[in-house]
């Protein structure tokens, strides 16, 4: 039977809470990980799982991808990169559902920094708008 994206998602979720990811993930480098986008949300059946991925060091996106494809057996899996340097993206990355954290509490934390930052950077997206609407 087929795999779709809600349930790579639930497969996804079982291996994590059993804990059978976190070597891998740490010598990834991954910080904070969390699901986003339709797969989270009820509705019509999603086209893909979009995941978000905040690194410590250099992102090693190839491997990560790898590991949630072989963890799911679902292949349309996008990664987004949290990073700080994408306000808007890095704060809908982060207001899914959380996945793993490598440390207690950096997954809140990572998600008050995103939030922030968007709305901190809100009047400069605005101004952008307004520029390019002229």
């Amino acid at each position: 039977m087929p795999v779709d994206a809600r349930a790579a998602l639930e497969r996804l979720r079982r291996a994590l809470d059993a804990g059978e990811l976190d070597d891998r993930l740490e010598a990834l480098g991954v910080d904070v990980m969390g699901a986003f986008g339709s797969a989270t949300r009820p509705g019509p059946e999603p086209a893909d799982l979009d995941v978000g991925a905040r690194f410590t060091g250099r992102p090693d996106l190839l491997g990560l991808i790898d590991l949630l494809v072989a963890t799911t057996g679902f292949d349309r899996i996008d990664v987004a990169v949290i990073d700080g340097e994408h306000p808007v993206l890095d704060a809908e990355a982060l207001v899914g559902v959380p996945l793993y954290e490598r440390t207690r509490g950096a997954y809140a934390e990572a998600q008050m920094a995103a939030l922030a930052h968007r709305r901190d950077t809100a009047r400069f997206r605005a101004l952008d708008l307004d520029r390019m609407a002229r």
